[in-house]
């Protein structure tokens, strides 16, 4: 395929005033609700935060399945996976989280060059199926027949590739990183490209956005940072005596779920911890010893702490 080229047009950044780091913001006494979703080993759990109650959210086919992914609303899961002989093909699954049924399935002609291990994620409205860069084809952003809507392969003549994150808001625009130095945004009908953050630190990554679009979190080194869709306002919002790795929002925005913890692995992202945190504005020391305001994960009448080791959401 031709490639795509744009243009970045870089925008000025002025900082709005932060608030007070220790300003309670009327979200110190919400409760955290809704199910933590999370990979563990050979299995994918799903944790109930009102009960504490642990299940097997789904089995999966370590042998074939790349990836999954759930709607904002919890109803529909997104299965890709590898079909046993073609290399030229992979297979989206819309499962039906309810009763399990298969409600539509997608055959896609894998680029030239893709990763076979590819996954894709639902659009925060379950149109779109957006495929993150891999070695060679960039970001793909296909309709809910496996057609290419748009194909964003270089900016400024580089490569989208291998490590480059890609995520799409609720306004339909997509967020990604590019080249280890900024994090770029695009909206429909993705023609233009405008920075947003340019990240100036020799270790970062790891991005996830808020339901609403409105936050995004971030790695910066060790340690989770929470700032505004637009760039603005960078706060960090977790620390700890080892490593934190990712923080995924809560539905309502209010808190995050943290990998703490982190320990890496060979071929799995690592295995961790998980904590969940308040958004009021404070730094919260997570892990072995954690903050009275963390929460840590665990199942009911369990001493354990709820580990993770690959996916995780929450729904």
């Amino acid at each position: 395929m031709k490639n795509i080229h744009f243009l970045v047009y870089l925008i000025a950044f002025v900082s709005a005033c932060s608030k007070d780091n220790n300003v309670d913001d009327d979200r110190s006494n919400l409760t955290p609700t809704g199910n933590i979703l999370y990979d563990n080993g050979e299995k994918t759990y799903s944790l109930d935060l009102s009960s504490g109650t642990k299940k097997i959210y789904f089995d999966q086919n370590n042998y074939s399945l790349n990836g999954w992914d759930v709607s904002w609303d919890g109803l529909l899961r997104l299965e890709t996976s590898s079909i046993a002989g073609d290399f030229q093909h992979i297979k989206f699954n819309f499962v039906q989280t309810g009763n399990g049924a298969i409600s539509k399935e997608i055959i896609y002609p894998r680029l030239a060059g893709e990763d076979r291990l590819i996954a894709g994620k639902l659009s925060p409205d379950n149109s779109h199926i957006l495929l993150e860069p891999d070695l060679n084809h960039g970001i793909v952003l296909l309709d809910l027949e496996g057609n290419i809507v748009k194909h964003l392969q270089t900016v400024n003549g580089k490569n989208l590739t291998l490590g480059d994150r890609a995520l799409m808001l609720a306004d339909k625009s997509i967020l990604f990183t590019f080249d280890g130095k900024h994090i770029l945004k695009t909206h429909p009908p993705y023609d233009e490209i405008v920075a947003i953050k340019e990240m100036s630190y020799s270790e970062w990554g790891n991005m996830h956005c808020s339901r609403d679009g409105s936050k995004i979190s971030v790695r910066i080194d060790k340690h989770i940072y929470v700032m505004n869709s637009d760039g603005t306002e960078l706060k960090q919002v977790t620390d700890s005596q080892t490593q934190e790795r990712e923080g995924v929002f809560s539905p309502d925005g209010n808190f995050l779920l943290v990998v703490s913890d982190y320990q890496p692995a060979t071929f799995r992202p690592g295995t961790w911890n998980l904590n969940i945190i308040p958004l009021d504005g404070s730094i919260h020391t997570v892990g072995s010893n954690p903050s009275q305001s963390v929460i840590v994960v665990k199942e009911q009448n369990s001493s354990n702490v709820e580990r993770g080791d690959d996916y995780m959401l929450w729904r």
